[in-house]
């Protein structure tokens, strides 16, 4: 963990107010640490990692492009195209009541045909997306988006950004 987070022994040993002598025979396994002094390694390791981790609101795209359930799925569709989006929450009155995908499309075409631009969304959306907390670390959104296509990003009760794959990839340029 000290070298995840780009520490050397000493600086650890500064921060949590041990020598680095320890922390050297701690990695090397030549002692077992004291409980006590196990709390403060762990202590400044933990306070480190939370004050080095990014945020989701840091990385998070503001704008929510969304579509309420009434919409027709062509509208959808000139929606995703024009913005170069792959995915929509559906909001009904400021709340997330489902999603649509790109890929859901596919299935949608086999099953319906040309139909599908006059149906209305709330016809096939799927589930709303997660949602994480304004101050939540990215490693949580991270988890999430193995599962979903976005995560939204809530302040208080208020759905204040959403976070993709692509948001994750821009992260990282």
């Amino acid at each position: 963990m000290r070298k995840k987070l780009g520490l050397t022994q000493k600086q650890l040993a500064n921060i949590s107010g041990v020598s680095q002598s320890l922390i050297a025979k701690i990695e090397s396994g030549k002692i077992d640490p004291s409980y006590s002094n196990v709390v403060k390694i762990m202590s400044a390791l933990q306070s480190e990692d939370s004050r080095t981790s990014s945020k989701v609101n840091e990385i998070m795209t503001k704008k929510i492009i969304s579509i309420s359930p009434s919409d027709k799925l062509g509208n959808a569709i000139k929606i995703m195209q024009e913005e170069d989006i792959s995915q929509l929450p559906v909001f009904s009155k400021n709340v997330c009541i489902g999603s649509i995908s790109d890929s859901m499309f596919v299935e949608w075409f086999s099953k319906y045909g040309n139909q599908i631009k006059k149906m209305k969304v709330s016809e096939v959306m799927g589930d709303c997306f997660p949602t994480v907390p304004y101050d939540s670390d990215v490693e949580v959104a991270i988890h999430l988006l193995r599962f979903y296509r976005a995560v939204l990003i809530k302040k208080k009760e208020k759905i204040t950004g959403i976070l993709t794959k692509a948001d994750m990839i821009k992260a990282m340029e």
